[in-house]
């Protein structure tokens, strides 16, 4: 008994260990964005102001949304033993999947669009679009030097 409480009380501590330094490697990669968009977009301070909390709204939905599509949809096709396994059924119903999240995804988008048009000038929410692509490649290119030295040791 007192091994089973002792392992619990470890496997408690890592799991905490493990959630901290997740929450903390998402937030340096949120502060990341923010100063990366910040600087390629040039805000005015009323402009920031107003931007922040519509772009906020919409990455959470975004985020969510490809949370949804990574965890459900890879989790049935895994659980099913990978796309070999799968039953037509079940392929249709991924693929069904897929589409409304895609879907979910161009509406979301549209309406953001249809908001901080209220807020910048066009001309800004193009360079916001340049901004975020270039913001995942950089990110992308960070991560991958960061293997490489981790690879390497």
């Amino acid at each position: 008994m007192k091994k089973l409480i002792l392992t619990f009380i470890v496997f408690s501590i890592f799991a905490t260990t493990a959630n901290a330094q997740f929450k903390k490697g998402r937030e340096k990669i949120r502060a990341y964005k923010v100063s990366f968009i910040t600087e390629k977009l040039d805000f005015t301070p009323e402009e920031a102001e107003k931007f922040w909390p519509i772009y906020n709204k919409y990455d959470k939905k975004i985020m969510n949304l490809h949370r949804e599509e990574k965890f459900t949809i890879k989790k049935k096709i895994k659980e099913s033993g990978g796309i070999e396994k799968l039953s037509e059924k079940d392929s249709k119903e991924i693929l069904k999947n897929i589409r409304t999240i895609s879907k979910q995804r161009y509406e979301i988008k549209t309406k953001f669009h249809d908001q901080i048009s209220k807020v910048l000038p066009y001309k800004k929410i193009l360079a916001l679009e340049i901004a975020e692509h270039d913001f995942h490649r950089s990110l992308f290119k960070k991560y991958k030097g960061k293997r490489r030295k981790e690879l390497s040791k």
